[in-house]
């Protein structure tokens, strides 16, 4: 049986990248584990500050307070 000597290094970067892409779903899915178990809601926190609006489009804007 013949291996190309090509063969090692496309070896090599598959398993570079499947480790990478495990990594990322193994981070994504314990970010979203800590968020739902958590007490303080993170994503709610932007609806609730004084000063910080949603627009449509998902894009925060900061408000700027009449007061000053």
């Amino acid at each position: 049986m013949y291996l190309d000597p090509g063969f090692g290094g496309m070896l090599l970067q598959i398993i570079v990248v499947i480790a990478a892409v495990g990594g990322g779903i193994i981070f994504s899915i314990r970010k979203k584990l800590r968020n739902l178990f958590s007490r303080n809601k993170t994503h709610s926190a932007l609806s609730t500050n004084q000063g910080v609006a949603n627009d449509s489009d998902g894009v925060v804007d900061m408000l700027e307070d009449e007061d000053k």
